[in-house]
């Protein structure tokens, strides 16, 4: 295998979504909270949902929440990933701060997920340039 096969597919950073990168690279989960409402929100958005506001700003957030929903990726559908990294468990998490984030699900068996189980955020080096948020069992 190659190195430019051997790849994972990374996310863009972006204008909007470098914050909250550049959190992860430092060890801190960050969304965005609206200074009109309080309103906290992500995906990242040039203005608040709930009052359309751009007066907003980049917070760290406790990286707690709970699993609101699973599923098990079992087909290898991209290059970069090993056979021994099956299955792969991605999961939307609801935020302790009420957001929802789509993240993958680590250490922890598959017949112990559940609904409503308490995770933490936890950050795993991809480049020098992504940090990315996976989510564990809360200790």
């Amino acid at each position: 295998m190659t190195d430019a096969t051997a790849q994972k597919p990374l996310p863009p950073i972006t204008r909007l979504t470098k914050p909250f990168w550049d959190g992860c690279r430092e060890g801190e989960l960050r969304i965005q909270f609206c200074n009109i409402c309080d309103r906290p929100w992500f995906p990242p958005a040039d203005n608040c949902p709930r009052c359309l506001m751009d007066d907003w700003e980049w917070r760290t957030v406790s990286g707690h929440g709970t699993v609101w929903s699973w599923i098990q990726m079992h087909q290898r559908y991209f290059p970069g990933w090993e056979p021994d990294e099956y299955p792969i468990t991605i999961a939307l998490i609801q935020l302790e701060e009420g957001p929802y984030i789509y993240s993958n699900l680590v250490n922890i068996p598959a017949e112990e997920i559940r609904c409503d189980l308490a995770v933490e955020v936890t950050f795993h080096k991809a480049t020098d340039a992504v940090t990315l948020p996976f989510f564990q069992p809360r200790r």
